[in-house]
């Protein structure tokens, strides 16, 4: 019994002491009053929820790996201490089911978190796009936090208002170079080199149409929003003019400029912009300090 309870404090205290520093650190820094010199809020970055995303399973990655890595070493010391007189063939089962569970969860993190990488790094190209837009007067914000979803990006001027929706996808390593990054779109399907899909289209219609609605009920006046989806990195060659606006983030000024028309008055972009900016700028810099 001694000599099991010597294991379970090798194993399990050492883990549980440094979280325990570890809150006990963030607690005095909240307890000591400091707070960074500047006070308000950011508003959100591209991609700022998928940020968040990668943190949570970087860190769930780490404690399985430590946990991983603990486990062979326990069962050794267990069947050298022969606690309980365990056969050795039960801990070989116990081992190998350990091992098959761990690394099942440890690939389906990194899986999860290369897909999440992969939406980041798209959301920041097409945001840096769309950022090169405000020298043109327009105004653009960052992954819209909505009800249990949320909008890429809006952009909002003279032309109106648009909802971004960016999906980021692989390349094949196949082929022509060329075909390998076209996508071939019908004005209801994007045809990818291997696969074809509507999803991008029905989920920024969706959103658009939810935007609509909550602009119009956050104004008081009727807000007409139309939905974009944007490809970073893919040639589209567009079959059909009609569909929703399916573009190249490099291709969205030039889409911009050939509406060449001015639907909204300045008064009601500040209006719009004023409502997003409340519903945007909600990054607290504390928890970075």
């Amino acid at each position: 019994m001694l000599k099991l309870l010597i294991l379970i404090l090798v194993f399990f205290v050492g883990p549980v002491l440094m979280l325990g520093l570890l809150w006990l650190s963030k607690w005095r820094r909240k307890r000591s009053g400091k707070r960074p010199p500047f006070q308000d809020q950011l508003l959100r970055s591209p991609g700022e929820r998928l940020r968040g995303e990668i943190a949570d399973i970087s860190d769930e990655f780490s404690a399985y790996m430590m946990s991983a890595s603990s486990v062979p070493l326990f069962l050794y010391c267990l069947y050298l201490t022969e606690i309980g007189k365990v056969p050795t063939f039960w801990l070989w089962i116990i081992g190998v089911a350990f091992a098959i569970l761990f690394i099942w969860k440890i690939l389906t993190l990194l899986n999860c978190r290369k897909d999440l990488r992969l939406g980041l790094a798209g959301e920041m190209a097409t945001g840096e796009e769309l950022n090169r837009l405000m020298l043109d007067g327009y105004r653009v914000y960052h992954d819209f936090p909505a009800e249990r979803f949320n909008i890429d990006h809006i952009l909002v001027g003279s032309s109106g208002v648009f909802a971004v929706e960016t999906k980021a996808r692989s390349k094949g390593s196949r082929g022509n170079r060329m075909d390998e990054a076209k996508v071939i779109y019908d004005g209801e399907r994007l045809s990818f080199p291997s696969w074809v899909t509507r999803e991008p289209i029905d989920q920024a219609k969706a959103q658009a149409t939810w935007l609509s609605k909550w602009l119009s009920s956050a104004v008081g006046d009727p807000v007409k929003v139309s939905p974009m989806v944007a490809l970073p990195g893919w040639y589209i060659e567009r079959k059909s003019p009609d569909g929703v606006a399916v573009l190249n983030p490099k291709e969205v000024r030039g889409y911009l400029d050939a509406r060449n028309e001015s639907v909204l008055p300045e008064s009601m972009v500040k209006r719009i912009c004023h409502q997003l900016e409340q519903k945007c700028r909600d990054v607290d810099l504390w928890d970075w300090y």
